[in-house]
């Protein structure tokens, strides 16, 4: 059953009330934002404005869809990435969204091949040797990092203030705000909001 609140902030938004019961059950009711994030990914869709199915009766118009965590496919849809190759990574990693976000951030430069090259590797029930021989044929290394670099937040609260970025460079640590950049000679290390690193066998 679709959460009637989400459906009702969807409508507000011009969404019709057939796609935005659908959005809503596609991410099993996690939040509006999924369910929009969900509409927009899936807007293109032949069916998106059909009834959705029955509870129990066998979502036919997704089909091979069903095996990706629904939740999982919004959170890194949220990430920019596209429906379809978030849904072949979590295929790929066992619906694991964690090792999903590894492999979709470790193929960004050519996710459709990627993709692809998943596909001609297994197709349906390959799925997991798929992923096993992903892991087999790639070598992350150390996986040693160094910081480069953190965010820090000047003000009271959140709410106001201002935020600088600090960035070690080859003599030491500079400070960058705004369109100023100054040499820090003791960069608040323990203040960071977002810290920064690089890996170090790049």
């Amino acid at each position: 059953q679709a959460d009637e609140m989400i459906v009702v902030q969807l409508l507000s938004l011009g969404i019709g009330e057939n796609a935005a019961r659908r959005a809503a059950l596609a991410v099993q009711n996690a939040s509006a934002e999924a369910a929009t994030g969900w509409f927009f990914e899936h807007s293109e869709d032949p069916d998106i404005n059909n009834p959705p199915a029955a509870p129990g009766g066998g979502g036919g118009a997704t089909g091979g869809d069903d095996d990706a965590d629904p939740s999982a496919v919004a959170m890194l849809s949220d990430m920019g990435f596209g429906a379809a190759h978030v849904k072949a990574a979590l295929k790929a990693c066992g619906n694991n969204a964690e090792r999903a976000a590894d492999w979709l951030f470790s193929h960004v430069d050519d996710l459709d091949g990627a993709v692809a090259a998943l596909s001609a590797g297994g197709g349906g029930g390959g799925g997991g040797g798929a992923a096993g021989g992903a892991e087999a044929s790639f070598d992350d290394g150390r996986g040693e990092y160094s910081l480069v670099g953190f965010v820090s937040h000047i003000g009271r609260h959140t709410g106001c203030g201002h935020y600088v970025c600090h960035m070690k460079r080859d003599d030491g640590w500079v400070i960058l705000n705004d369109q100023k950049v100054a040499k820090s000679e003791s960069p608040p290390l323990e203040l960071g909001y977002l810290y920064l690193y690089r890996r170090d066998d790049v």
